[in-house]
Order: C-alpha cells, then structure tokens, then sequence
C-alpha cells in the first residue's frame, strides 16, 4: 500500500476516506467471511451480501422475470453476523472459499487494519458484495478439452454475478467497484465477447467502475503472430506438444477481409494438406498413423468482429513437434493470431516455439471501459515478469495501469502465518481498492444517483 501511495492518501485529511460509504464486488471464488479483516468497527461484518451459485436454493426472487436470479443462495448481512456469533459458523452460513482466491482478493482491496497495524487493504472501510461462482457444465469442459483439474467458469454465470453487484449497490444506494480477475485465453482479444461487452456497458453507469485483471500469460509461449506474403504459398507454425497432453482447444483470428485456411504436419510426418474453408459444419479430421483427432471449425465472419475465426480442437494429440500449415486465400496484409488456452488449462511443456510475446491480455481485460490492471513488484519497481502485455489485437491500448502484486500478503482467519499472492489478480484487488477511494470521495456528500 505504501508503494502505491495509497498510504500517503492516508494520511491526508481531505483523502482518509478509506472507501466509506462504497460498496466493492467481487466475483470470484467466495469469501471467508469469519476472517476478522472484513468486519466493522462494531465488530459486525462489512459484506453485505454473498451469493453462493453453487449451493441448492430459491435463488434471488425480485417479483419481475427481468430481475430475478433463478438459483444459488443469497445470505445477507444479518445471515452473516448470526453466523458469526454462531459456535459453528458453518451451520448458519454454510458458504466456504475453498480454494481461497476470492478471501485473498477481497482483503487486499477492502481488508480493514490489523491491531499490529502490519496489514491494511487498500479500502478498509468499504462494504463487500461477494459471488461464489460455480463451475461450468461438463458438457462444456468436455467440448473444450478442459482438464478435470483446472477451475473454469460459464461467462453467463459471471454475468449474472455482475447482475447481483448490481442489485446490492441499488438496494443500499452505494457507489460500486467491480472487481474481476478472471480470464481466459478464448476470444478476440478484442474485447467483443458478451462479457466484455456487458461490462463496456455496466462501466459507463454512473458511479460504477470496473476492474479487470490483465491476467498472467506473459512468458508461457501461448501466443503466436504471423504473415503469409503475397509471394509464399503458406506459413508453418510450429506447435510443442508434451507428453500426457490429453487435448486443447486453439483459435486462429485474423483481421477482416482476410480469409485463411490451414493444414496439419504431425510429429510422424503425416500431412493433412490443405483444408477448404467452403465448409461451415465443423470437420473431423483422423491420422492414419497416429489416434490424434483434429476438430475443425472455419468461421469466415465471426458474428460478433466480422473477423475469420478457426477453431482447432486437438484430442489425444502426438507429443512432439506438430507444423500448423496456414494458407492465405486473399493476400491483403496477410496477418494473423493465434492462442493458446490460458497458463493452468494445458501442460507447461506445450507451447509456440517462436511466440509473439505481445497481445496476450485475457478476456475479458480487452474491453473498452473497464480499468485493466497489469502487476509490478513493489520491492525491485519491474514489472511482474508474468504480467500480460498489450496492444489488443487491433492496437488499442491496454493494461490501463499496474499496481504491486507480488509476494502481497493478507492475514489469515486463524491469525497464523499470513497468506499471500503473486499476479495481476492481486494487482486489480489493490487497484479496485484505490477506485473505491476515489469514489468515497467523489460521493462523499451521499449524493449517490440511483
């Protein structure tokens, strides 16, 4: 906090507003609501709502189909607090943040100061909305090819978690923060996607802001650029496949009018030559020497960029070198993306093996309103070597801004050894902290439009 000024704020009369009176939302992962960084100076606890999406319930009832939110549980305030005073917690708010992401994000965006004054957030005064994701339908892990060990979340769920930040901040006329750091490799990188455009949206309310984190893909090999000149017959791309990779989904984009079409060198020698792009139904492509099976889809105007899109689904893929073969039916300038799934949804030993290192922020962190958050470390001043780069892939410019996230620590629940974090999820926790300061101040008059 202190090498982000947001101490020195602090300690300015007219600045000391800590978030008050702000309302931060977060989707994410949960939150341990006993941990005592996120009560009030009444000892109460400052979230005011926590919606689980995985839990059995009636959901959120408004009394109007366009308002409802049709399942999970709510537990408000007051849930939380019987909880609290509960001898077991659970029993009252059964609410649990497993994996501990979405505790850690919310106390270093809105965590209150310890009695040792060792730890602050950067909004300590700031109520909380939270929202426990649940995890994506198998049918959709499956068609992606997302192994059963990895966290993946359904944009319409995330969407719907927006909607109830929402509803909390209209139902107690508060300024809101909205904090996302999740994201994904599948997209434009253009930021196009419904979520992306949702949030464009949300952005502009007044008295909204919304923080995206850039995402963590820098270095990880999974993005490729290139050109196929009017004077080549195509462009081999050159794809490491580890051993044990069970499968991946890959997404070529260009830049409308351009039209491309690809082919397949397998790590045997088996050439798959040139496939027509006539065809709008996805094809199934086998080897006769090897049990990889290659899904192809050509998209020739993306619905929502007007951008060729071709998405690659590879099961069972040999281990070893593969050549992706792209041919350009146009020749205009020739160039295209493409993208890998994100760090943690493939092996660490599959990758481009002359990547581009550009253009490698997350979805939906390419949108055009929302602040996107990059990391450096506050002890060295360098940026966090994992942090996205920008442009977006049509030059517009992002991450916006960073902010620390590395080694940032919160205390834990049980008052032992802190916990902590590295990436730019933690950078847009302390950012989105620092947004709701400055909305504490801009409505510090209560003047909140509605």
């Amino acid at each position: 906090m202190e090498s982000s000024g947001i101490l020195t704020a602090f300690a300015q009369p007219s600045l000391a507003l800590r978030g008050r009176g702000t309302l931060i939302g977060i989707v994410d992962t949960g939150i341990d609501y006993r941990n005592p960084i996120f009560l009030g100076s009444d000892r109460s606890t400052r979230i005011l709502g926590l919606w689980d999406q995985t839990e059995e319930g009636p959901g959120i009832m408004m009394g109007n189909i366009l308002e409802d939110i049709p399942y999970g549980r709510e537990y408000t305030r007051e849930e939380i607090n019987q909880a609290l005073e509960a001898e077991d917690p659970f029993s009252v708010v059964p609410s649990r943040d497993e994996s501990g992401h979405g505790t850690l994000l919310a106390g270093i965006a809105a965590g209150n100061e310890t009695d040792s004054a060792s730890f602050t957030g950067a909004a300590p005064e700031a109520f909380l909305a939270v929202v426990k994701l649940k995890q994506a339908k198998q049918y959709l892990r499956d068609y992606y090819l997302i192994p059963s060990s990895s966290e993946a979340y359904q944009e319409n769920d995330i969407m719907m978690g927006i909607k109830y930040l929402l509803l909390v901040a209209r139902r107690h006329r508060l300024p809101l923060t909205i904090l996302i750091s999740l994201g994904t490799n599948m997209g434009s990188h253009e930021g196009t996607s419904p979520l992306a455009r949702y949030l464009d949206t949300v952005s502009a309310f007044p008295g909204v802001v919304t923080v995206i984190a850039a995402g963590n893909e820098t270095g990880y090999s999974h993005h490729y650029f290139g050109t196929v000149e009017a004077d080549e017959e195509f462009e081999d791309v050159e794809l490491r496949i580890a051993s044990g990779e069970e499968g991946f989904t890959m997404e070529m984009w260009t830049q409308e009018p351009e039209l491309f079409s690809v082919g397949f060198l397998s790590p045997t020698g088996e050439l798959i030559g040139r496939i027509p792009n006539n065809s709008p139904m996805e094809q199934r492509i086998t080897f006769l020497l090897e049990d990889t099976v290659i899904y192809l889809n050509y998209q020739v105007a993306e619905f929502e960029t007007g951008s060729q899109l071709i998405v690659m689904r590879f099961v069972r893929p040999t281990p070893g070198i593969w050549r992706l073969r792209v041919y350009n039916s146009l020749y205009l300038k020739g160039a295209y993306h493409l993208w890998l799934p994100a760090h943690g949804f493939l092996s660490e030993d599959t990758f481009f093996l002359r990547p581009h290192p550009d253009t490698v922020i997350t979805e939906p962190g390419n949108a055009s309103l929302p602040i996107t958050v990059g990391a450096y470390n506050h002890r060295s001043g360098g940026i966090y070597i994992h942090s996205s780069r920008g442009y977006t892939r049509l030059g517009r410019v992002k991450p916006d801004l960073a902010a620390p996230g590395v080694d940032v620590e919160i205390p834990s629940s049980s008052g032992l050894s802190p916990i902590r974090i590295t990436g730019t999820s933690a950078a847009a926790a302390h950012a989105a902290g620092a947004a709701a300061n400055l909305l504490s101040w801009a409505f510090r008059d209560g003047s909140f439009p509605i």
